[in-house]
């Protein structure tokens, strides 16, 4: 994190809970973008909510301030995301609920992936879900505009539903 974004001439920092933890308030509220990187959801999101970081979050996204991540720290913004938190499977996760809708990350990078996200759908357990490739990533405006910004490999975000009884797999 800090090597990559030194480069970019940004002034970063980061939060740990695991020492003496901070006033997350101040923290968060100084910041021009948020970014949360990978790991394991499940666990990210119960010490957030252990600390309050979710209604702070919450606040500073509506103050205006960019949230962003990668895997964990890109589904976390959703309603709910698509994990594999748990040991040998995926599973669907409630988290924070900034951005409506579900989320999967590493879409193509992981075999299990579509498949578990078009049999939720073919099953009707949900009725969309938003799904980011690789090397790609999704940019949200206003709540409600979606894109895919591709790094040079041909990558996409997809709205995948269900249409006529088949999933529906749509670009962003």
């Amino acid at each position: 994190f800090y090597r990559a974004f030194s480069k970019l001439d940004c002034i970063t920092s980061h939060i740990d809970f695991f020492s003496r933890t901070e006033n997350l308030e101040e923290k968060v509220f100084t910041q021009d973008i948020i970014y949360v990187g990978g790991g394991n959801t499940k666990s990210m999101l119960a010490v957030w909510k252990e600390w309050n970081l979710h209604k702070i979050l919450q606040k500073a996204y509506e103050k205006g301030i960019v949230m962003s991540g990668v895997s964990a720290g890109a589904i976390c913004w959703f309603e709910k995301g698509i994990t594999d938190s748990f040991s040998n499977e995926l599973n669907i996760i409630d988290c924070l609920g900034i951005v409506n809708g579900i989320a999967c990350p590493h879409f193509d990078e992981e075999k299990e992936r579509e498949p578990y996200v078009n049999d939720l759908i073919q099953k009707e357990i949900i009725e969309s879900c938003i799904c980011i490739e690789g090397d790609c990533a999704l940019h949200i405006k206003n709540d409600h505009e979606y894109s895919s910004i591709d790094f040079g490999n041909g990558k996409n975000c997809f709205r995948v539903s269900r249409e006529k009884n088949k999933v529906k797999k749509e670009i962003l």
